[in-house]
């Protein structure tokens, strides 16, 4: 189908004329490669020239034979020559090996020679054909094959009936085929794998010679030049017309172009070169260049140019980057898209012909196509600039355009999705906005900045929109924000936490804890002992959490129901979870990091760490004991410091509220769950220490005492009772506290002995009448029992500790104090001393006589000249009789020779105690050179521990 073409006109290449050592072309055939150019003059002489032109080798190639076709194919020139009998002529030389020939051949036929019109050799040498004048064709197989053997080519004839010279040939470079060319016709023949071959008609036109070329649009088809147009044709028949009027000399393909030399229309005399792209046609360059252009060679990536004259002009093909200037000077933008395309560059390239061709678009108002072209260089391109090119004329629409596909591409930032809410909040366009806050790409992941957008709707009053954005993927953050700062929906916010994963339950509650549990109380408190137990798991989207956490109406009259209520809860909550797979097991945070959500809230904290002991760390608190299910699993690593915690501010929490509280019942229930938790404090972690500054601060004096008691604190206990009987206001409470001091005294006195004194002064001064005789007596036979209960167990330090009688009779000799308390206790003291020295005085006595007996027997021992006489008649081991031989020791202790082992020279009996003597006398006199220690003993005991050397004799 013929189309009327319009060429753009280019000048893609540069003319530059090159020095030449050739002479005239006149007569010449000329064929070359990329390293090499070959010249055949009429002679038979070929010259050898390099990619420079400069003449390397000569010789003679045909001498009698006149060379019709030259060509070069891996570095082989094959030349195709006709004798004088008009037979085929066949030679090939090896350029890089000093011309060497290779095969040299005469192809003669049986048939009536006729002149060679056209000669073709495929691109692999497997083929060659030979065209005739009278239209027949001489096709050769294996010819490489056969130039390497130097055999004789085996060739056939095909008769083509067409009556006419052939005028061109050319082997398909994808198929086995042949192209044809005639003046009048152009065939196509197949050959197959077993030699055989047919021929199809493909056009009833034809043309001259050398117009016949491959395609660089598709290795399949050929161009066939003719004075009116350029054909393209492929296997099947004619694809495609391109008008080109004007002679054609001949046809050249270049790389991806077409190059014709024609006689220029301005001079007929002189030719013009012209190159042409079929692909995306256009005229890549035409000029004129000589009178006559005799031929057109390829070397590389340059286009040589020879003239009869002997001139060499070489066309250079420009980059493809002044390729696109000269595009873009002429608003070729279009042609630009082909040409980067083609030439497989880098992708910002291709972006930046768009955002050339946009601007060209905007500058002619075509905003609409203009807006297009931009969002194509999305990615590549700033978009601040042309984001300023839409705000400086005002096209808020076509940037509203714009800004969406940013968005969609993923290129936007928080300033740019900013712009775009504005500009649809601008022209109220909600269609659009509701559009742009449900898109999303494939993988179902937003294209904007949802921070930024949701902010932007926030600020603008789109609170539903920014809602549903928030909600739609998931900005936790934002949806709490908007149901509690924005719209005031506590109950939606709750909801919504309930759906949530226990990450995300710890940590927005640990931020809107206080502001939810203020405006719904205890809601917030199930969910938070739900979440702090491990009994938490996310409820379905259509489910309704303030039905699911609903109370019961009804007040509860104590917070021990209210505890039980909501224990109970969480326990019917845990076995409808029971069946929960393992994946919904998640490690409950810590109880600790919500306290202060309930600073204001103090009954609902002592429900929620009640519930937390039980459901978690199984501490029950019942009316009068509390159970542990597993006392172990509390001193954890892991749980210690959450228990131990938990339990002192709960302890606090019953004492403030206590305090606090005006129902009696209720003051007398907190008490005694703070007095059941000091009881148990051996087996639950609480801290006594952090428990007596609260019952001080709180004046739980019950609690105080057991505290003092639990940290043997003895003095303050005595003192506090001593100073409730100083601020005692009756009589009753005054015999009150005496009682509650004697048996204080009574019951810790032995732990600090100088207690003694000072509860005997306090009840001298502050106690008269009848009750001050009996309470003193009570008091100082408590003394003296205590220090006969030392006595019998020999603790003489703890009897020293304790009250003397000149410091008693001290205090009782103060003015007030019944006389007779006085005399009665000295005159039965006095008594019991002088039977005391009694006893010491005998006791020393025996300790006398026994040493001076003990050093007579030593003297006598000792006494080399004083026989001593043994009379025992049985074995001291024994008690057998003895027999001679029998061995006495001078200790008195007599021994039968069997009973004792050889070389024995000491008693047996006498060696244990002997020997426990001589190591304490060993120790005792190592002690004294450890000098360190007996610096640590002194400063310690020190009056102990000299009196303890002193009797040792060790100073």
């Amino acid at each position: 189908m013929s189309i009327k073409q319009n060429w753009k006109s280019l000048h893609f290449f540069d003319c530059s004329l090159e020095a030449s050592t050739f002479e005239s072309w006149d007569d010449c055939l000329m064929t070359s490669s990329d390293q090499f150019t070959i010249k055949i003059r009429r002679d038979g002489t070929i010259f050898q020239y390099n990619s420079k032109f400069e003449l390397i080798n000569t010789w003679i190639g045909f001498q009698d034979s006149r060379c019709l076709h030259l060509s070069i194919a891996n570095d082989t020139l094959i030349a195709l020559a006709e004798n004088t009998s008009n037979y085929p002529v066949i030679k090939c030389w090896n350029l890089l090996d000093s011309s060497k020939l290779l095969y040299n051949s005469v192809l003669e036929h049986n048939d009536e020679p006729h002149p060679i019109s056209a000669f073709t050799i495929s691109e692999d040498m497997s083929i060659a054909a030979i065209g005739l004048a009278n239209g027949n064709m001489i096709i050769i197989h294996n010819l490489k094959d056969t130039i390497q053997t130097s055999e004789q080519f085996k060739s056939f004839r095909i008769n083509l009936a067409i009556k006419e010279p052939i005028t061109d040939l050319l082997f398909s470079r994808s198929e086995n085929s042949l192209f044809i060319l005639s003046p009048s016709s152009l065939l196509v023949s197949r050959f197959d794998s077993k030699g055989g071959y047919t021929i199809s008609p493909l056009d009833d036109i034809g043309s001259q010679l050398n117009c016949l070329q491959m395609s660089p649009i598709n290795s399949a088809s050929v161009v066939v030049a003719r004075d009116e147009a350029l054909y393209l044709y492929g296997l099947e028949g004619r694809r495609a017309t391109y008008a080109l009027e004007g002679e054609k000399t001949f046809i050249k393909r270049f790389f991806k172009y077409i190059v014709l030399c024609m006689p220029s229309k301005s001079k007929p005399s002189v030719n013009s070169v012209t190159i042409i792209d079929l692909k995306f046609k256009y005229i890549a360059y035409k000029g004129d260049i000589a009178e006559n252009v005799c031929e057109v060679l390829i070397s590389g990536n340059k286009l040589h140019v020879l003239c009869d004259d002997g001139k060499v002009y070489t066309l250079h093909e420009k980059s493809v980057f002044s390729k696109l200037e000269l595009l873009y000077k002429s608003n070729y933008y279009l042609l630009a898209f082909d040409i980067v395309a083609d030439s497989k560059l880098e992708k910002y390239i291709e972006m930046d012909v768009h955002k050339r061709y946009a601007d060209y678009l905007y500058q002619k108002n075509d905003y609409d196509l203009a807006t297009q072209e931009y969002c194509k260089t999305i990615g590549y391109v700033e978009p601040s600039s042309i984001i300023r090119k839409f705000l400086d004329h005002q096209r808020i629409h076509d940037l509203v355009k714009y800004l969406q596909e940013v968005h969609y591409k993923g290129n936007a930032n928080p300033d740019y999705t900013t712009l775009l809410l504005n500009c649809l909040i601008k022209i109220k366009d909600i269609d659009c906005l509701d559009s742009f806050i449900t898109q999303s790409n494939n993988d179902n992941q937003v294209q904007f900045d949802l921070q930024t957008a949701v902010r932007v709707l926030r600020q603008a009053g789109y609170i539903n929109h920014a809602l549903q954005l928030s909600t739609t993927y998931l900005r936790h953050d934002d949806v709490l924000k908007i149901q509690i700062e924005d719209r005031k929906d506590w109950d939606a916010a709750l909801k919504y936490l309930s759906r949530l994963s226990p990450d995300n339950v710890e940590n927005y509650l640990h931020h809107y804890g206080r502001l939810l549990l203020e405006y719904n109380c205890q809601v917030t408190t199930h969910l938070l002992i739900e979440l702090c137990s491990g009994s938490y798991r996310p409820k379905n989207a259509d489910s309704d959490v303030t039905d699911q956490l609903s109370l019961r109406k009804s007040k509860f009259n104590s917070i021990a129901a209210n505890t039980i209520n909501y224990i109970g809860f969480n326990a019917s909550n845990s076995s409808r979870n029971s069946s929960t797979e393992e994946d919904d097991v998640y490690k409950p945070p810590s109880p600790l990091k919500y306290f202060s959500q309930f600073i204001n809230y103090p009954n609902q904290l002592i429900i929620f760490i009640e519930s937390i002991m039980k459901l978690r760390f199984g501490i029950e608190f019942t009316s009068d004991n509390i159970i542990i299910k597993e006392v172990q699993s509390i001193y954890d690593e892991q749980n210690f410091n959450n228990v131990s915690a938990s339990l002192n501010t709960i302890l606090e929490l019953y004492v403030q509220e206590a305090g606090a509280s005006e129902s009696p019942e209720i003051q007398r229930e907190l008490h005694s769950k703070a007095l059941m938790l000091i009881d148990n404090y051996e087996r639950i972690p609480i801290d006594l220490n952090h428990a007596l500054m609260i019952c001080t601060i709180e004046s739980f004096d019950e609690g105080k005492v057991k505290l003092w008691k639990f940290l043997e604190a003895y003095e303050e206990i005595i003192y506090h009772h001593m100073a409730q009987a100083d601020t005692s206001t009756n009589r009753e409470d005054e015999e009150r506290s005496t009682d509650a001091i004697f048996e204080s005294i009574k019951n810790f006195g032995k732990f600090v002995p100088r207690m003694y004194l000072v509860v005997l002064d306090f009840l001298s001064n502050n106690i008269e009448g009848h009750n001050n005789r009996t309470v003193i007596q009570n008091l100082l036979e408590l003394i003296d029992n205590v220090r006969d209960e030392f006595t019998k167990k020999h603790m003489n330090d703890e009897v020293i500790r304790l009250p003397q009688m000149s410091e008693i009779v001290q205090i009782l000799s103060k003015p007030g104090v019944h006389n007779g308390i006085v005399k009665e206790w000295i005159i039965r003291k006095v008594k019991e001393d002088e039977e005391k020295t009694k006893v010491d005085e005998l006791l020393l006595m025996s300790y006398k006589e026994e040493t001076i007996k003990k050093e007579n027997q030593i003297k006598e021992l000792n006494d080399v000249n004083k026989a001593q006489t043994f009379q025992n008649t049985r074995c001291s081991s024994t008690g057998e009789r003895l027999e001679l031989p029998a061995i006495h020791f001078a200790c008195g202790h007599s021994f039968n020779m069997s009973v004792l082992a050889d070389n024995e020279t000491e008693c047996p009996i006498c060696a244990r105690s002997h020997g426990m003597i001589r190591e304490l006398r060993r120790n005792q006199k190592d002690l004294l050179e450890k000098h360190d220690t007996f610096i640590k003993g002194v400063s310690n005991e020190g009056f102990k521990l000299i009196s303890s050397n002193f009797a040792n004799k060790l100073f």
